[in-house]
């Protein structure tokens, strides 16, 4: 099955396609938006929300002003993952 990008109408055959989980339109990682601290998902008393996929008209009807980016993974989760393998490989190759 091909599944089009509801934003702009590419066949996403090679990508996930996502929706947005207030209106439900398909959306590619490249054009909805994830909203990483979405209250809607925090079913739980602790402080902790949950990302979920927008998109673009309902990220900027309920979520204005809060932070967002493109991509299920939240780029500021990776880098410093990255960084921690970096560091663990030149610590390593330091004692060989």
């Amino acid at each position: 099955m091909i599944l089009k990008c509801g934003v702009n109408g590419e066949d996403r055959e090679d990508r996930l396609i996502y929706v947005c989980h207030h209106c439900g339109m398909p959306t590619c990682e490249d054009h909805g938006w994830i909203v990483s601290a979405d209250d809607a998902f925090d079913d739980s008393n602790a402080p902790v929300s949950r990302a979920a996929m927008h998109c673009p008209d309902c990220v900027e009807e309920y979520h204005k002003g809060a932070a967002q980016h493109h991509g299920w993974a939240d780029p500021r989760l990776m880098q410093p993952a990255a960084t921690s393998a970096r560091q663990a490989q030149a610590r390593a190759a330091g004692r060989s």
